[in-house]
């Protein structure tokens, strides 16, 4: 029972720009905060690499949360 949507089509399309765009801060911020943090400490790699897999993981997950709403439809 596809009904329609509620709300205007320039709604909707801000919302999916804005889901974007969170999901690739999520992704990006966590490495590019972890490659400061090394500059600033001195450690070589290593707090990339965490920013890295934690902002995968974030943004994996939020990934997923969306698509779960979506196959609810």
């Amino acid at each position: 029972m596809n009904q329609p949507e509620p709300r205007s089509r320039l709604s909707v399309g801000i919302q999916w720009a804005s889901r974007v765009s969170t999901i690739g801060l999520e992704f990006a911020l966590p490495p590019l905060m972890g490659a400061g943090l090394d500059r600033w400490w001195g450690t070589s790699p290593l707090a990339t690499l965490i920013g890295a897999v934690l902002g995968f993981a974030v943004g994996m997950m939020h990934l997923l949360r969306i698509a779960r709403e979506g196959s609810r439809l």
